[in-house]
C-alpha cells in the first residue's frame, strides 16, 4: 500500500472524527456512497481532484501537510473570500512577521 496513500485516508477519516461526523453525513454531503467515503478513509480508493477539494472544504483541512511534509508544523491561513488585495496585505503582514523573528 502507497504510504502518501494511507496518510490521505487517516487525515480524512481524522479530519472527518474531529468534526463530529459520521461517514453517512459526509458521504451524503459530498454527494458520494458511504461505501466510496470508506474506501478513501481505509485508503483502497483514491478521491478525484474535485472530491478532494470538496472534502477539504467540507472538512476544512489541508492537505499541505501530506503533500509538503517540512510544513507540518506551520499553520494553514484560510483567504477564501478576501480580494486579491486583501490576500496580498495578508501576505505582506506574514512576510513582515517572519522577518521579525
Amino acid at each position: 500500500m502507497d504510504a502518501d496513500l494511507r496518510e490521505l485516508g487517516e487525515a480524512i477519516r481524522a479530519a472527518r472524527m474531529r468534526k463530529g461526523m459520521t461517514q453517512e453525513a459526509l458521504a451524503e454531503l459530498l454527494d458520494i456512497t458511504p461505501i466510496h467515503l470508506k474506501n478513501m478513509e481505509s485508503s483502497r480508493r483514491k478521491p478525484s481532484v474535485p472530491l478532494l477539494f470538496a472534502l477539504m472544504e467540507a472538512l476544512d483541512f489541508s492537505v499541505d501537510a501530506l503533500v509538503f511534509p517540512e510544513r507540518a508544523g506551520e499553520g494553514v491561513i484560510h483567504t477564501g473570500g478576501l480580494s486579491g488585495e486583501e490576500r496580498e496585505a495578508v501576505e505582506r503582514l506574514v512576510d513582515v512577521m517572519r522577518k521579525g523573528r
